[in-house]
């Protein structure tokens, strides 16, 4: 079978595909990895639950849509198929809400030597932060 890695904000979680959905894998592994279960009431994650109106298209009870997951959850999803590599990021209501703010997420990244740089490590200062792709 195929490896899924998928990547949130707990972390990278690696389950094996199974015929279900576009993304179809084990409901069980998916709960143990992320917390979310779904549930009579909806998708569920410790006290929070979001309404699944066609629970059918998100599980057949031994399997879990990953991409279905992501819309139900409103998060943003990128796909890569060609490597088996699914990523998604928050809700995009908590999104919204952090950008009314103006305040900019914390991250770490290497520096040119490979030292490892936080946006935390320069509070209090103005600070520029570029950005590149070469795609």
């Amino acid at each position: 079978m195929t490896q899924l890695t998928v990547i949130d904000e707990s972390g990278s979680h690696s389950f094996e595909r199974v015929g279900f959905g576009e993304l179809g894998v084990s409901a069980g592994a998916f709960a143990r990895a992320t917390g979310w279960v779904l549930k009579p009431e909806g998708l569920c994650k410790e006290e929070i639950c979001v309404p699944v109106r066609d629970a059918t298209a998100m599980s057949n009870g031994d399997a879990i849509d990953v991409a279905e997951f992501a819309r139900v959850t409103g998060r943003n999803v990128v796909i890569d198929t060609s490597r088996n590599v699914v990523a998604m990021g928050e809700q995009a209501s908590n999104r919204a809400a952090a950008m009314a703010t103006l305040d900019a997420p914390n991250f770490t990244l290497p520096d040119i030597n490979g030292n490892s740089v936080s946006l935390s490590d320069f509070a209090h200062r103005k600070k520029l932060i570029l950005a590149w792709s070469s795609w």
